[in-house]
Order: structure tokens, then C-alpha cells, then sequence
């Protein structure tokens, strides 16, 4: 038999050795963000042939396509071809029936046909096509259409592309669809701004409000006033890159003889280069110059428009007073008509934002030029001091042609007659606006500020003084309840804001963008009754997907458990909770890290005495946002009672319910005093070695860590003695925002009270932000091994 085997085999060898390996075929998927306004699945799927070539109508919609070719051609090394006024299998056709923006994508297996009505509609659509195309899970592009394997030489041909059937009728809810980027607290460059541009375009986002102007640096060239960047864009160095530390209240000044090196400006040149750009991907570009508040910057580089107590340089940090232009000189109306018109020549579109937010008047108080024009003008108040100024700017705004944006305090002393109002100190000042007839963009923080802290107070990253979570992102509707439709009119959209204080690099900036970024996309874009959270949570694991393919950083805070946890007796209860649904959640209790063989979460546990949590999310076995840790120490003083100086009981400072990093916690004992006296009876003798604490550092608020800490100890019948003492004064003195661990290690006593003396600043030193006034303690559990 073995004479018929070898010529059957080299005969097969024959005929398989010159064949090539079949291509790899990836096939996209229909998970879009934002949700389109209809979306009908098929069958099969559009292949994207070797020689694919697209039909258009003209050259501006051949160049829309280019990034779709692009991404194509990244993919397989391949790239389709464009014929003008051709008739193939791929074609895009203007319709004029369809709305401003909306579009048709009709992909079936043997055809796909887009229509739009308008080159916006076109280029949106070309955005839903991106997500419609796969993505290798490396994210890196293939070299050629065809390489060899380095061992053998056999050719291996680059993956065959194809679209999955789906009929998509889309079109906007919003016309304003908005993103803000504040590039005073940190300077981004141009192509990095070139690249914000994008990452809102590919989400159908159409306005770009750029933040150039602020206490910490002036961004823009005016050639009428150079001394603004001279000298107004730049500050000293006070960069923190520790992701653990939040210190932008705190930050020393500019010293004597120091120079500033850190900022930097955009040209007039860069400015209409990122505008060209942005209005490539039908993106307007709304600038805004901020005043008369924080002004700082301006003030620097001309003290002349700035008041009595005005502080002489650019800030390296928060600032919230003396940083604010005067209204009383005709000086700062010389300087803000001409700086206004040189850039309102650079922004070709209808609206300049003026700020006005967050403006302290206390210099206007005692400034005599501010108070004449008071006079002058018969005002009252400084509130209407601050809408008398703002007039003024609408009517230089207005001659132009042109509509004044503001934040809701413009709304203070009385709304300009024609002024858009921005909504974000909550929703009230854009309810009132809109009844009163004038427009309005939603941006409330609590619902659109994607620079705070996104998860668990305690495991983010310290980069926010507040909370948005991306559910409460998601779920918010725009349209207050109870609007009519003429009010509801008045609603021109939504904007998220990214502030940048907590912002020192990229990775940053995308952390706290991705992905509340999709959701208030989805917002803007997404009719209300099309939006479902699960639905989105699935859409938002294919985009995280492509986010790790681009090696983009994000949150997965959403997918992340929270470890919430009660003092049950001289025990501890834990209970799981993520913001996703339908998450397979295990944990661990002895510090490893959980995998799927851990035990699963069904219900709530009590822990043991190590006192350390650790729970992981995962998806059909694979794990998905963070390990989530907490250290919950179960101690000797657990259950036991504490008392201050006058005997009042204390009963949060041994109740097993640890603080998280937030003051608004009620776990935290707040203490008014800066200096407190504690004393904790135990039960019984009991042997002691160390006292474990944390206090808050809050100091914008006046809340310092302790200066000073001494533990006494007192066995049965006995006087107290001193077991160990803590100076702490250089630590304390630091501003900004985190929680102070402090643990005081003695030689082993038995005792059966232990009292703890605890001081912190009787006068917060001068510089910061409360200078003079009496610190306060928040103060979590005594723990005591």
C-alpha cells in the first residue's frame, strides 16, 4: 500500500503548496455611539472587496471619505478607490427631503448606499460608517496587503474587511452639541487640540468651546495688547503630576525674581489653522474670554484695567479673589472692545462666550473707580455693577452681528437683553432663562463636568473635588420636566466641560473625558426614548474595545464594584454594587487579587479580622473594569466608647465605618474646634502598641490635617502617662484635598483608657485660601492594635 501512499502525497503537496492561506475575514458590528434614530439589522454582511470603489457625486464628499479609506487602508493595506459621478456598489447621493444633519445608511450585502440632504449629514453618517467597520483587537495597523511567515515564506494575505446589514435613519436631537476645553490651567498644543477636535467629531459633537482665558493664563495673540501673552501666558511652574495629590488651592505664588516658564499661547495664525479644521468636521469654534472675573492673567500684564489689592502675577493655581478686571475705567473698556473685535476677526460664527462667572466683587467693594461708575450709573449694588458691565460687552458683541454667551451668573443684576445663557451651577438658571424667552444651553455639573471624580471617592484617581457619575451622565434629561413646547424651544442643546486643574498630561485628559464623553454625546444626539442604559453599557464595551486597541486610556469606574460597608457590632458588613448591571462580581478576603475561582457575590458578608477587600467585575470570564481594594480593619477598640473633653459620646470614631475622601461623608466626626481632647474606655485591660487615624485635608474649606497628636495611656485606678506624640506641622501646612493617614507606634502597655490630645491651626497661615481663621478636624476611626 505504501507505493500508492507517496504519489497521492506529493501529488497533494503539489496542489497545496502554491495555494495562499484564505484571509482572515473580520466582519463589524452595529454597536453605535450615539444611538441612532432608527437602526434596522440584516442579514449577512457587505464585503469590502480588493477593488472597492466608492461613487460620489463631487469632491467635497470624495473628501469626506478620506478617513474612512483610511482606516481601511490601516487595516489591510488596501485602500478602495473614489469615482465622481460613477455608478457602483458603494455610492453616496444628496437627498434634499432628509433634515440639516440627518442621514441614510442602507448597507445590504450587495450594496450600500448613504444619503444626506446636506455635507454635515454625509460626513455624520461617514462617522456611524467607522463604527461599523471591525478593529483588530491590537489596535496596530497591517504593513502590507500580503507579508510571508518569517519561518516558512508562506504568504499571508491581510484580513478581508466587511460591513454588517443594517438600515440607519439618523438625525440630531440638539443642535448645540457641545464640548468645552480649558486650556488656561493647562496648555494643550495644536495638534493636540487638533485631536480634541476629532475625538468630538467622531461622536457627532458640532461645537467646540474653547476656554483661552483665565487667571492662570492668558492663550490667545492680540496684537493690540501683547503684553497678554508676553507676559499673561505664562505662570510659574507648579505642575503636579501625582495622581494622589490635589493641590491646585495650594500652590506657592510666583516668587520674587523667579521666572515663569510654564504655558504658552496660540498664534493668530495656530487660532484660524484649529478653526479651518474644526470647520472641516462641521465643528464650530466659540471662544471665550473671560471676564470681568477671573481676570487674573489680564490684570498681570496690564495692571492699569485692574483694581485696588489686584494681584501682581499670573497664578499658579486657584485663586478666587483681587484677580478681577475693573468696570470703573474706561480703561478696561478701551481694553475689552479691542480685544473683543481682534477676536471676534478670527471666529467666523454668530456666538463669543463672555464668561462672567464666578466673579468676586470684594475689590469693587472699596475700589473708588468702580464705585463712581456705581454712582454714575445709579446703581445699587455690585451685582448690578457686574450686569452693567456685561451690557456693555453684548453691545460690542451685537455690532458685530453677533450673539454673547454666558455662565448663569450673568443672570445676576439683571440678563442682558440678547444674552445666551450657559446652565451650570445646576439647571435653575437655564429654567429661568428659558421662561423668560432667552436661549439656552444645558451644562449643569452634576450632570456634565467630565473633570470630576467618576467612581469610589477612595480608588479614583484624586483628580476631582466632586462627583459625575457616568450613569447619572447618561440619565439626564435635558428637557426640564414640565416644559411647554415654546419653552422646550428655548433648549438649544447640551456641552460637557472639561476643566483642566487636576489635567498635567494626555493620559489625564482622556482618563477623565472616556467615557462620559459617549454619554453626553448620546445626549445631544439621541432622542430621549431611544436611550437605555444596559443597551448603552453594551455599545460602550465594543467602544472601549476600540479605546484599547488605540491604546487610549479611560475609566471603567462604571464596571467597577463598590465596596459600601456598615459596622455591624464588633463586625463589619459588605456589600457590592456596580453602576453596570448584570456583572459577574467575585472577591477575595485575604489581599489576592480575585479571579473567577473567587468566591462570586450573591448577597451581603461580614468580613474576617484582616479586615481587607478586594472585588473584581468580569463579563463571560474576563475582567473588566478595576479591582476595587479597601482596607477595613476590624481593631481592639472596635465597639468601645469615646468621649471628648465634656464627656459627650463619640460613637463614630469606633463604629467600623470608615470615611471616604469627600467631606460631605458623615462617617467623618467634624469637629469645629481646632483643638480636641478624646478619651476611649475599653471594656477591659487590654493590651495596646499603636493608634492608626485619618484625618481630611479639605483646605478650601478649612479643613487641615493635625499639627500636633500625643496618646496617654491609663490602667485601672491609675493616672494617665504619656505613651507617644506626633508632630505633624510641616504636613499640615500643605493645601489641597486628600485624606492624611497617621499612625503613632509605642512600646506595648496594658491599659484600660487611652486619651489622645489632637491640635491642628489655631490661625490657617497666611497665603491660603481661609488665612487667618481657626482650622477645623474631620476625623475617622481610632484604631488601635
Amino acid at each position: 500500500m505504501l507505493r500508492f501512499f507517496f504519489p497521492l502525497l506529493l501529488i497533494f503537496l503539489l496542489c497545496t503548496c502554491g495555494r495562499a492561506p484564505k484571509s482572515e475575514l473580520l466582519v463589524g458590528k452595529t454597536l453605535i455611539i450615539p444611538q441612532p434614530l432608527e437602526q434596522t439589522e440584516g442579514q449577512g454582511h457587505f464585503a469590502i472587496a480588493e477593488d472597492l470603489v466608492i461613487s460620489v457625486e463631487n469632491e467635497t464628499q470624495g473628501s469626506l471619505l478620506v478617513s474612512f479609506l483610511d482606516q481601511v487602508n490601516d487595516i489591510t493595506g488596501r485602500r478602495p478607490g473614489v469615482m465622481v459621478k460613477g455608478d457602483t456598489k458603494f455610492r453616496l447621493t444628496t437627498d434634499s427631503s432628509l433634515p440639516p444633519e440627518g442621514y441614510l445608511l442602507d448597507v445590504k450585502p450587495e450594496e450600500v448606499e448613504i444619503k444626506a440632504a446636506d455635507n454635515a449629514g454625509f460626513f455624520y453618517a461617514i462617522q456611524t460608517l467607522h463604527q461599523l467597520l471591525p478593529h483588530p483587537a491590537s489596535g496596530t495597523p497591517h504593513p502590507a496587503p500580503v507579508t510571508s511567515h518569517p519561518a516558512s515564506g508562506t504568504p499571508h494575505p491581510a484580513p478581508a474587511l466587511a460591513l454588517p446589514p443594517v438600515a440607519i435613519k439618523d438625525a440630531p436631537n440638539f443642535g448645540w452639541r457641545g464640548y468645552m476645553l480649558d486650556v488656561s490651567r493647562h496648555f494643550f498644543t495644536v495638534e493636540e487640540v487638533k485631536q480634541v477636535i476629532d475625538n468630538i467629531a467622531e461622536l457627532k459633537m458640532n461645537r467646540f468651546h474653547w476656554h483661552l482665558t483665565d487667571d492662570q493664563g492668558w492663550r490667545i495673540e492680540i496684537k493690540s495688547y501683547p503684553k497678554l501673552t508676553s507676559v499673561g501666558a505664562w505662570r510659574a511652574d507648579r505642575t503636579n503630576t501625582d495622581e494622589n495629590i490635589s493641590d491646585w488651592w495650594g500652590r506657592a505664588p510666583l516668587q520674587p525674581d523667579e521666572k515663569p516658564t510654564y504655558g504658552g499661547f496660540y498664534t493668530q495664525d495656530e487660532v484660524r489653522e484649529v478653526v479651518a479644521y474644526a470647520k472641516a468636521r462641521y465643528i464650530e469654534v466659540i471662544p471665550e474670554i473671560d471676564m470681568p472675573g477671573h481676570a487674573q492673567a489680564a490684570v498681570a500684564a496690564y495692571p492699569e484695567i485692574g483694581c485696588v489689592k489686584a494681584l501682581p502675577a499670573v497664578a499658579t493655581g486657584g485663586v478666587f479673589r483681587y484677580n478681577t478686571i475693573n468696570p470703573g475705567k474706561k480703561e478696561t473698556y478701551a481694553f475689552a472692545e479691542a480685544v473683543l473685535n481682534e477676536v471676534m476677526d478670527l471666529f467666523p460664527y454668530d456666538y463669543l462666550h463672555i464668561g462672567g462667572d464666578e466673579c468676586n466683587k470684594e475689590q469693587w467693594k472699596i475700589d473708588p473707580d468702580a464705585q463712581r461708575m456705581m454712582q454714575e450709573q445709579g446703581l445699587k449694588t455690585e451685582e448690578e455693577l457686574q450686569s452693567y458691565f456685561i451690557r456693555r460687552m453684548e453691545k460690542i458683541i451685537n455690532a458685530r452681528g453677533k450673539k454673547m454667551i454666558g455662565w448663569d451668573e450673568i443672570l445676576e443684576g439683571g440678563l442682558a437683553p440678547n444674552a445666551v445663557v450657559m446652565s451650570w451651577r445646576g439647571e435653575e438658571g437655564g429654567i429661568a432663562s428659558a421662561k423668560a424667552g432667552h436661549e439656552v444651553i444645558m451644562t449643569p455639573s452634576k450632570y456634565t463636568y467630565l473633570d470630576l471624580k467618576q467612581g469610589h471617592d477612595d480608588m479614583e484617581p484624586n483628580l476631582g473635588y466632586s462627583k459625575a457619575h457616568l450613569s447619572t451622565v447618561y440619565n439626564y434629561e435635558v428637557i426640564p420636566e414640565g416644559f411647554t413646547p415654546e419653552q422646550a424651544a428655548m433648549i438649544k442643546g447640551i456641552q460637557a466641560n472639561m476643566w483642566t486643574e487636576s489635567i498635567s498630561d494626555w493620559g489625564k485628559y482622556t482618563y477623565m473625558t472616556y467615557p462620559r464623553l459617549f454619554a453626553v454625546a448620546e445626549n445631544a444626539w439621541t432622542s430621549p426614548e431611544r436611550k437605555n442604559w444596559d443597551d448603552f453599557i453594551q455599545r460602550l464595551l465594543h467602544a472601549n474595545e476600540r479605546l484599547d486597541g488605540q491604546g487610549i486610556r479611560y475609566a471603567g469606574s462604571a464596571f467597577t464594584p463598590w465596596i459600601h460597608h456598615v459596622g455591624v457590632g464588633d463586625g463589619i458588613e459588605v456589600r457590592l454594587e456596580t453602576e453596570a448591571n448584570g456583572l459577574d462580581v467575585h472577591y477575595t478576603l485575604d489581599g489576592s487579587v480575585p479571579d473567577t475561582s473567587s468566591a462570586p457575590y450573591t448577597m451581603p458578608f461580614r468580613i474576617g479580622p484582616e479586615g481587607i477587600v478586594r472585588a473584581q467585575s468580569f463579563i463571560n470570564g474576563e475582567p473588566v473594569g478595576y479591582t476595587a481594594s479597601l482596607d477595613l480593619p476590624i481593631h481592639k477598640a472596635a465597639g468601645m466608647a469615646v468621649a471628648d473633653a465634656e464627656g459627650k459620646a463619640l460613637p463614630k470614631l469606633s463604629n467600623l465605618q470608615y470615611a471616604r475622601l469627600t467631606p460631605v461623608d458623615t462617617n467623618w466626626h467634624k469637629f469645629p474646634a481646632n483643638e480636641v481632647t478624646l478619651t476611649l474606655q475599653f471594656d477591659e485591660p487590654t493590651e495596646v502598641s499603636s493608634l492608626q487615624f485619618s484625618t481630611l485635608r479639605y483646605t478650601i474649606s478649612g479643613i487641615y490635617p493635625l499639627v500636633e497628636v500625643e496618646v496617654l495611656g491609663a490602667a485601672a485606678g491609675a493616672k494617665f502617662s504619656s505613651l507617644a506624640s506626633l508632630d505633624q506641622a510641616a504636613a499640615a501646612a500643605l493645601q489641597g484635598r486628600n485624606k492624611v493617614s497617621s499612625q503613632i507606634d509605642f512600646p506595648a502597655a496594658e491599659v484600660t483608657r487611652l486619651r489622645v490630645k489632637l491640635k491642628t491651626f489655631n490661625s490657617i497661615p497666611a497665603g491660603h485660601h481661609k488665612a487667618g481663621s481657626r482650622a477645623r478636624i474631620y476625623l475617622d476611626e481610632l484604631v488601635v492594635e
